[in-house]
């Protein structure tokens, strides 16, 4: 008997191997395993022992917070330029 294959596969948001995360982040392995405590002391996302991995998402937030996205915005910076344009809002 044959397997259904699923119409749907979801791309993972939890990485379980350390070359996943270097690769996530442009790195080698070898980079990320040296660097990785210090990462950690610096807020970088620790690996969930409960999942066995890393959550790509808490790692995105982790590099949006060290770029500085989302800190400086105000209601008035959310709103889309267009919306002006067209009279909406």
């Amino acid at each position: 008997m044959s397997r259904i294959k699923p119409a749907f596969i979801p791309t993972p948001r939890v990485v379980t191997s350390p070359v996943q995360v270097a690769t996530f982040l442009g790195r080698s392995e070898e980079w990320f395993r040296q660097r990785r405590e210090r990462l950690e002391a610096d807020g970088f996302p620790r690996k969930d022992r409960l999942l066995d991995g890393w959550d790509l998402d808490a790692i995105n937030a982790w590099l949006d917070k060290r770029a500085g996205l989302g800190q400086h915005l105000s209601p008035e910076s959310t709103i889309n330029p267009c919306d002006e344009v067209f009279g909406i809002g």
